[in-house]
């Protein structure tokens, strides 16, 4: 990862390795296409040492498949087809994450009203994991827990304490 040239490095332990392979396999078989990746790289591709995998775009996920499911923490990302921002919306807001929500709109307006329904922490518009060290940090449902960054976060390391103290009789 210290490389000028390198575009992707290898997941931090075999446990992970395995742990994304068998998700981006159950999603597979569950109805999803792994477009491209999907697969360990043979040495052809990657002769370093390390718990390499295939950049993967899996296409064809629904909410039913564990792709849609559940988070894939690895060079994965899941493309699920909507016609309308009705349902892109709805589609968004089933899973039961909410860390993070990306659009992409030349239109204000459409930005700030699908912003306000989307079901998470962080929401971007024409960009993607820009992170402001001064705007708070965190998910909705069961994407992480409290938040990190600006004001909030003092909230995470602080206690609240009330003292009364009565002192006549």
């Amino acid at each position: 990862p210290m490389l000028l040239e390198t575009d992707i490095g290898p997941l931090i332990s075999r446990g992970q390795l395995l742990r994304v392979r068998g998700q981006v396999d159950k999603a597979v078989s569950e109805g999803a296409v792994a477009l491209t990746g999907g697969r360990l790289p043979g040495p052809e591709r990657c002769a370093l040492p390390g718990h390499f995998y295939e950049p993967t775009v899996l296409t064809n996920v629904t909410p039913e498949n564990t792709a849609f499911a559940e988070e894939i923490f690895g060079p994965c990302v899941s493309i699920s087809e909507f016609e309308t921002e009705e349902q892109a919306i709805e589609l968004a807001n089933k899973s039961r994450y909410g860390l993070g929500g990306a659009i992409w709109t030349a239109n204000v307006r459409r930005a700030h009203r699908v912003a306000r329904r989307m079901r998470c922490g962080v929401m971007w518009v024409n960009c993607h994991h820009r992170n402001d060290p001064s705007s708070p940090w965190g998910g909705f449902g069961d994407s992480g827990i409290g938040r990190e960054n600006g004001p909030q976060a003092f909230e995470e390391f602080t206690t609240t304490q009330s003292l009364t103290i009565r002192t006549t009789d």
